[in-house]
């Protein structure tokens, strides 16, 4: 089985990891209304500090059943899924008791889970300017600036935080986080194991620690600490999520696709999540399970464009071209730098014989690869299969030109072949008869069965298809376009 890196979290996913840390401080919060505060309970927004367990006035008993009803209230509505409604109930109690930074917390927590980011980090920069030493305030700055991409922003609510409570398990967590980002794996260990020498019951650095180590490929010393961590949290998804992972890793297949299982069902609206188990039944050839893992990553989050890239493999590999170059398409609207969609793309239209988007797809592979001189042949018979040969001719003669003919004069060959047009093949044969790549060869035999279709001599096509095909190259681009230009030809002819 192939290697499965952690893909990055789309950015739908991670506003619902958002929306339900807005879940758990509301309850939080509520759970410990009314009551002594000499330290913020484990998973509310505001960390254990001196001067927030400093006493204070005991609120009115009418204002403060208001404020555990609205409490309740705001957490039945996250936990319809109606994050408006709640970070709306917030705002209201925020307002009545500004002195309770939390409380505006829970309420920025709510708007991101309801996709109003902006406001949400207007919300916590407000509350950081009223309570500047508030490390939850600061902290929760820092990870909306990841969400909305301000590293700048994100580094300057650290270093704020770790001056003003250089010893918080959170602050030195986030730390952590920082330093993972940053592919700063020794770094990121040392602050998570600073942060759990704080807090040995902190959920968050447990999780961090188990998914520095997986980068450091320490992977049972990962597996352990993840474990931990499902143990300190067991309703977390990302901890069974990355405890798969570090398994998979052990060659622990069966328990890893259950943690995948386990993920799921405590978050079955995280795309990330059925992204994740979609490749990992990927890898077990498991294609049908694998595209229902993918069809669910879409339709929870459409913006996610390696889960079209995917889900158009398995397409392709199935022989429905059409659904695979829909999806192809898709990932290039979201993603137009990811290179290999073009590959497909081009492919996938070669084989439908939609000639002019092979062509535009096959040049933008050239452009992203160009030592690939076989996508800038492919481009130049898709143009003259369009009905193109003249700018086929041109597009080869600005190619040609760069080949290094001692390394590479096949390509050479081919390329000058279809600039000129006029069927002198020999020296071209003569290479492709020598030729020691069985991948190359192949390759070489196709283009030249393509060629001969489009000089209109398709006694000729066939027999150079037949003689790429006999090398049995299956795993390289032109065997694959072979197959489909054999059924056409079959077709044309029946």
């Amino acid at each position: 089985m192939t290697t499965r890196e952690p893909a990055s979290l789309p950015r739908a996913s991670l506003r619902i990891a958002i929306g339900a840390a807005a879940l758990a401080a509301i309850l939080a919060l509520a759970s410990c209304a009314g009551a002594a505060r000499p330290a913020a309970p484990e998973g509310a927004l505001e960390p254990a500090r001196p001067e927030a367990a400093a006493a204070k006035p005991a609120a009115p008993a009418s204002a403060e059943a208001a404020r555990v009803a609205g409490l309740e209230a705001a957490s039945a509505q996250l936990g319809k899924g109606d994050a408006a409604a709640a970070a709306e109930t917030i705002g209201t109690l925020a307002a009545a008791q500004p002195d309770r930074p939390e409380l505006r917390l829970a309420r920025a927590a709510a708007l991101v889970s309801a996709g109003r980011l902006e406001e949400a980090r207007a919300e916590v920069a407000a509350t950081a300017a009223a309570f500047p030493s508030h490390a939850g305030a600061l902290t929760m700055g820092a990870r909306l600036a990841v969400f909305a991409g301000d590293e700048k922003g994100r580094r300057s609510y650290l270093d704020r935080a770790l001056a003003a409570a250089p010893l918080d398990a959170a602050v030195l967590s986030a730390w952590g986080d920082y330093q993972l980002d940053q592919k700063n794996w020794p770094k990121a260990e040392d602050y998570y194991r600073r942060a759990l020498r704080a807090d040995p019951k902190s959920a968050d650095s447990a999780l961090g620690l188990g998914r520095a180590l997986y980068r450091l490929s320490r992977y049972a010393e990962s597996e352990a600490q993840l474990t931990a961590a499902i143990a300190l949290e067991p309703a977390s998804p990302l901890a069974y999520s990355d405890r798969s992972r570090a398994r998979y890793q052990l060659g622990m297949y069966q328990e890893s696709e259950a943690d995948l299982d386990a993920a799921v069902a405590r978050a079955p609206d995280g795309a990330w999540l059925y992204f994740d188990r979609g490749r990992f039944r990927f890898d077990k050839n498991d294609r049908a399970g694998a595209e229902a893992d993918f069809d669910k990553a879409i339709e929870l989050d459409p913006e996610y464009f390696m889960s079209y890239v995917f889900r158009a493999g398995i397409r392709e590999e199935a022989g429905r071209d059409e659904e695979a170059l829909a999806d192809y398409r898709s990932s290039i609207a979201l993603y137009p730098d990811y290179w290999f969609a073009y590959e497909g793309a081009a492919g996938a239209a070669f084989r439908l014989g939609l000639w002019p988007e092979a062509a535009a797809a096959f040049q933008k592979c050239f452009s992203s690869s160009p030592d690939r001189y076989e996508y800038a042949i492919a481009a130049a018979l898709a143009l003259w299969r369009s009905g193109k040969p003249k700018e086929a001719s041109a597009y080869a003669a600005s190619i040609a030109p760069r080949v290094d003919r001692e390394k590479d004069g096949i390509y050479w060959n081919m390329l000058r072949l279809l600039q000129d047009q006029r069927d002198a093949t020999g020296e071209l044969e003569q290479r492709i008869q020598g030729e020691k790549r069985l991948d190359v060869k192949a390759g070489m035999l196709f283009y030249l069965a393509e060629y001969w279709l489009c000089r209109d001599k398709p006694g000729l096509a066939e027999k150079y298809l037949g003689l790429s095909e006999e090398l049995h190259r299956e795993s390289c681009l032109e065997y694959r376009l072979l197959k489909a230009e054999r059924r056409r030809m079959a077709g044309a002819n029946g």
